[in-house]
């Protein structure tokens, strides 16, 4: 009579214990220090990519800008080359006249002829700037004096309209840094370099196994007394909205070798393995080793 009382109250205890456990209520604090100490984080490998592929992707390594952007100094303005310290007088009142060079330079065109005092060549915007010349002058604020001559009527100081060599990035410049999320805009950068291919972190690959008896997937006949795995599903496309690769394994019964079996095969393929279970409760195991 004893004994049983005994085992009686040592059931209860047992009991009482795993209800108090079960009632627990942790701080987010609390609960985020549990999540990170089950994991075991692995240095996840990298990959080349093709910039057109990269998209979303975290660099793995510093890109360090290989050209100037722009490589050559360039017109801002359609209008005309010309060199500053000949229209030092230039005004609506008093235009200087200067003579046109026997070249247009267009977009994608070299220049050729050197721009001489109180000479002028036409210029597109974007085409690059001659040498000798050092200001563009608008083509609104100057008048044909005859076929081969203007008349301009505002003065130009040094580097006006000119995008110089290298002003919006410079040869050798830290262009993005390892850990970046490469968007649009980081995409441009890269493409306005000419750097084809870029260094990325591998995206992780995370195995998702719910466990309990009574789960079933979506789309399957569902039996008296089971319900849908609605957790596992839920785990699965937070791993892809954060950057991973979701493996889906299913829902595992309350079975410790199956379960055990199943995690071992995860982790031969996968990066990390994240156990759900009926409560949506996910359990992180991250590098394990057997």
């Amino acid at each position: 009579m004893g004994s049983d009382m005994i085992n009686a109250r040592s059931s209860k205890s047992r009991d009482s214990v795993d209800q108090d456990q079960f009632l627990t209520i942790l701080s987010r604090e609390d609960a985020l220090k549990r999540f990170e100490a089950a994991l075991f984080p692995r240095a996840v490998p990298s990959e080349q990519r093709r910039l057109s592929d990269a998209l979303g992707s975290a660099l793995a390594e510093d890109i360090v800008a290989p050209t100037d952007v722009p490589p050559f100094d360039r017109s801002n303005v359609d209008g005309f080359a010309v060199r500053s310290a000949d229209l030092p007088s230039a005004s609506e009142a008093t235009p200087v006249r200067v003579m046109l060079n026997d070249e247009v330079i267009a977009c994608g065109t070299a220049p050729t002829r050197l721009v001489l005092s109180s000479t002028a060549t036409s210029i597109a915007t974007g085409g690059p700037v001659p040498r000798g010349a050092d200001a563009i002058v608008m083509v609104e604020h100057t008048q044909p004096a005859d076929l081969r001559a203007i008349k301009i009527r505002r003065a130009a100081s040094p580097g006006q309209f000119v995008s110089y060599a290298g002003s919006d990035i410079a040869r050798g410049e830290a262009l993005l840094r390892a850990g970046t999320m490469i968007g649009s805009r980081e995409i441009g950068m890269c493409a306005a370099c000419g750097i084809a291919q870029v260094s990325v972190a591998r995206r992780p690959r995370v195995a998702v196994i719910s466990t309990g008896d009574e789960l079933v997937q979506p789309g399957e006949p569902l039996p008296h007394a089971a319900i849908y795995d609605t957790n596992g599903a839920i785990v699965t496309a937070a791993v892809s909205e954060n950057g991973g690769e979701a493996v889906i394994l299913g829902a595992i019964a309350d079975d410790e070798e199956r379960l055990e079996a199943a995690m071992r095969k995860a982790l031969e393929t996968c990066d990390m393995l994240v156990l759900v279970n009926r409560r949506g409760v996910p359990t992180p195991i991250g590098a394990l080793s057997y």
